[in-house]
């Protein structure tokens, strides 16, 4: 396994912190190129800083997804400097919540920005490229609201939605040379989770309804996104593969 991305280059959006940093990691001891995007530049730096410890390979752009030159054009400049793209992996994340009849169209349209434009527009400019060359795989970040119904964000599923459903039909027109496939993660020890769930007895209270009776560390998804970003998923494609410690297979009857 030690050097199975070995000379490819991986391009992962939100990679400052949590999921797409602890893949950075991964992506990095495996031997891959990896360009890391943020918008918070000081997290960004500090995280590129960390990742040099591990191999040289990294590469930091400053980058608002939900902006189309920004995500276009960085995703442009590590084409023309490297040849190709040979991984990507849509991470980066937005929530925003509240009550559909408090919502206005702005906040609503705030959640599609990062959690399904951005990714429609990574995936239009590097799909040309992965299919020029017969190579490359998508490994698409959603979420479990985005399978079941959770009050205050509609918002956030009905994007996470819309991903899950946008892999599948990238995976049919990909095909035959490229993959992309979904990891449909449930709760994760990120700061993203940390700030929504701000004390012990909530965070408890999250834990017990998780079969699993944890919360994943962001390592435990890094690994099964970088299994399919590998040539050792090379029959996987249009997959939806959720990663929740069994939460969404409880039916909870009776709790």
């Amino acid at each position: 396994m030690k050097n199975i991305l070995e000379n490819e280059v991986i391009y992962i959006t939100g990679a400052s912190a949590g999921i797409g940093y602890a893949t950075a990691e991964l992506c990095l001891s495996y031997g891959a190129t990896v360009v890391i995007t943020g918008r918070n530049i000081d997290n960004l730096d500090k995280a590129n800083q960390e990742l040099l410890k591990i191999s040289s390979k990294v590469i930091s752009h400053n980058v608002d997804v939900s902006n189309e030159s920004e995500i276009v054009d960085s995703l442009q400049e590590i084409h023309t400097s490297f040849g190709k793209v040979d991984g990507l992996i849509n991470n980066a994340p937005s929530i925003h919540t509240g009550k559909i009849i408090d919502l206005d169209l702005d906040a609503w349209r705030t959640n599609f920005k990062a959690n399904l434009d951005a990714v429609f527009l990574t995936t239009k400019t590097v799909l040309p490229w992965m299919q020029d060359a017969k190579k490359g795989a998508i490994v698409n970040v959603a979420s479990v609201v985005g399978l079941k119904g959770v009050a205050y964000m509609s918002a956030y599923g009905a994007a996470k939605a819309g991903l899950i459903n946008f892999t599948r039909a990238t995976a049919i027109e990909a095909a035959p040379h490229v993959r992309v496939n979904c990891i449909i993660p449930g709760a994760v020890l990120t700061p993203a989770t940390k700030r929504a769930i701000p004390d012990d007895e909530l965070m408890e209270a999250t834990i017990n309804t998780i079969p699993l009776k944890r919360i994943a560390k962001p390592i435990e998804l890094a690994k099964p996104i970088t299994f399919l970003l590998s040539s050792d998923a090379s029959f996987i494609t249009g997959a939806s593969l959720v990663v929740d410690g069994g939460k969404t297979a409880d039916l909870n009857a009776g709790n």
